[in-house]
């Protein structure tokens, strides 16, 4: 089977640091070729990987993925017409309503059934890429990981919880302050003091790595509707257990054996203050065994063959009626 995925950001794949979308994408990359398909991706990235493909502005979309592959895959909602067959993955969970094409995939089941939807496959990334995780000791820190300038990935809620539970707090993707504002809310100024807390910003590759494996736990109480979470598994397949809220994926995600999902910060200190019930050893088995580039390439695989058996993925197009409840909080 011919393969195109197409992801319209100009950052690169595999990326070299940040990037959670294109790391799903290259781990579908390595995946299909290593069952044996002919794979091609689209981006806005200048590269020199013999199967990437840069996007032209000059010419339409449609010019530029017609005419080699047996299906494209979008990374995005695209709504126009082909002649090849198409799916699209939705890497992000509506709040508003909405519609969304027949062939749309959603990242869980959750996030299918917000979105009016049933089919799903679970992200899975290439592991090889993450070097070997430690599990057998962590140094006295847990660590976050997110962008602080958004208010619903909740740094505020973190810092409290590690500082409860006489934890320090290592903290990627982020910087010590942000004087950005926004007036919808969705970030804010801020800025957090203190020795416990250590500011990596944006980090990746190697460096990243090294911190997360390293680290005691991920500590991951969002308030929104995360669609996935990279972040939680590439934790846990480093031997870090997640403690999170139970908003978005992680009800579905984050199993007892692994972390806890709960809406109380007593609770998240708790677990954090007998971190050693969780095993690092079943954390990253769970993480490599679930969530890996060969299960996520077959069963989009099985998406495929769907598609280009003339079904559609949904009788009627998704569809999200009204707005979705957007109040989210952690109780003491």
């Amino acid at each position: 089977m011919k393969i195109l995925h197409v992801l319209l950001t100009r950052m690169p794949v595999p990326p070299l640091k940040y990037g959670g979308t294109e790391r799903v994408v290259w781990a579908l990359y390595k995946g299909q070729k290593e069952l044996g398909h002919e794979v091609k991706f689209l981006t806005k990235h200048q590269s020199s990987h013999p199967d990437a493909l840069l996007y032209n502005p000059k010419n339409t979309l449609e010019e530029q993925v017609e005419g080699w592959a047996d299906i494209i895959h979008f990374h995005f909602l695209y709504e126009g017409e082909l002649r090849t067959p198409f799916i699209c993955t939705t890497h992000n969970q509506q709040v508003t309503p909405a519609s969304f094409p027949k062939n749309t995939v959603f990242l869980g089941k959750l996030h299918a059934e917000r979105s009016g939807g049933k089919a799903y496959v679970y992200n899975g990334l290439y592991w090889d890429d993450y070097g070997e995780p430690n599990l057998t000791h962590s140094g006295n820190y847990i660590h976050f990981l997110a962008n602080a300038k958004y208010k619903d990935k909740n740094l505020k809620d973190s810092v409290e919880v590690a500082r409860k539970a006489k934890k320090s707090l290592h903290i990627i993707g982020s910087k010590r302050y942000c004087l950005k504002w926004r007036k919808n809310g969705k970030y804010k100024p801020y800025f957090y003091p203190g020795n416990d807390l250590n500011f990596y910003g944006m980090l990746g590759g190697d460096k990243k790595n090294e911190v997360i494996r390293n680290s005691q736990a991920l500590i991951f109480p969002v308030l929104n509707y995360e669609a996935f979470g990279l972040a939680m598994i590439e934790s846990l397949y480093l031997g870090c257990p997640v403690i999170g809220s139970n908003c978005g994926s992680l009800p579905e995600i984050i199993t007892r054996d692994v972390g806890i999902s709960t809406d109380s910060k007593s609770v998240m200190v708790d677990a954090l203050n007998n971190i050693g019930q969780f095993s690092r050893e079943r954390c990253h088995d769970y993480a490599r065994e679930t969530f890996n580039h060969l299960i996520m390439s077959r069963n989009y695989l099985y998406y495929y063959k769907q598609v280009l058996n003339g079904h559609a993925l949904h009788d009627e197009p998704p569809a999200i009626a009204q707005n979705l409840l957007y109040d989210f909080s952690l109780k003491d």
